[in-house]
């Protein structure tokens, strides 16, 4: 599936690691645990809530759950 973001076209993969290394930049941590990652991009969503429109969300809601299986696939 590709998602088109801001006039380019990205796959989902690419475009929900944009979401999550996003994430990591803010959590100024390298490497990241996955506790502190999942709570940035919860903090994230909370924080634009009401400033970014419902599928901008529904993406940042998609890069948590993918952050939240990094473990479970050997990550």
């Amino acid at each position: 599936m590709m998602i088109n973001y801001q006039g380019e076209d990205y796959t989902e993969t690419e475009f929900y690691g944009r979401e999550i290394l996003e994430a990591i930049q803010l959590t100024n941590k390298f490497p990241t645990p996955k506790k502190v990652l999942i709570e940035m991009l919860e903090e994230m969503i909370h924080e634009q809530l009401n400033l970014i429109d419902k599928e901008e969300l529904n993406h940042y809601i998609h890069a948590k759950k993918i952050g939240s299986n990094f473990d479970r696939r050997g990550s």
